[in-house]
């Protein structure tokens, strides 16, 4: 699979985005910001204390994305620093190679700038010309009105929801599932 074409845009908060296939050398700041934005965000499903990647563990997961021809992991870069990400993980089973499911994170400050509607199009736009897939999935918090309305903004579908998905703290959380068809 052909690589991606580096994109630079200006967000609506007036700053110069680059967004980029992630190399095995960015490893450290790409954990940096995602022990940055996981306690931010109330709506990925890790705890804080659930990062215990190393850098050579970080590296490797890079290298994974790098050597899969239906995956690919993007990041978004802001004056040299990584200020958010997306990955799209192509399943290695033969029958489901066709589809990925899509992971994506950023830093508060970079929420509501364009920046998720960004990364999302950028990733779907190279899954659009990778030979292999054929379906984008996710999965959403029910309550993350701001992910919902970009999600099908974008044209992904729902396909169900899970309640009690996620238990935190003795709260529960359900999820819903989309999917866009790339044929």
């Amino acid at each position: 699979m052909s690589s991606f074409s580096p994109k630079s845009l200006v967000l609506k908060n007036g700053k110069h985005v680059l967004i980029r296939e992630a190399q095995v050398l960015d490893a450290e700041k790409l954990l940096k910001c995602i022990k940055t934005y996981i306690p931010q965000s109330e709506y990925v499903p890790k705890l804080e204390e659930e990062i215990k990647v190393t850098i050579e563990q970080e590296q490797d997961w890079i290298q994974s994305f790098l050597d899969s021809p239906n995956s690919i992991l993007l990041l978004a870069e802001y004056e040299g620093e990584v200020i958010g990400n997306i990955d799209l993980t192509g399943s290695r089973r033969k029958i489901m190679e066709h589809t990925a499911v899509i992971g994506m994170g950023m830093i508060l400050e970079w929420r509501n700038s364009g920046l998720g509607s960004s990364l999302l199009a950028a990733v779907i736009e190279w899954a659009r010309k990778n030979p292999i897939l054929e379906l984008l999935w996710l999965q959403v918090y029910t309550d993350n009105q701001l992910g919902l309305a970009l999600y099908e903004k974008m044209g992904f579908m729902d396909n169900g929801t899970i309640k009690n998905f996620f238990k935190k703290e003795g709260q529960y959380s359900h999820v819903k599932t989309m999917s866009l068809s790339l044929k």
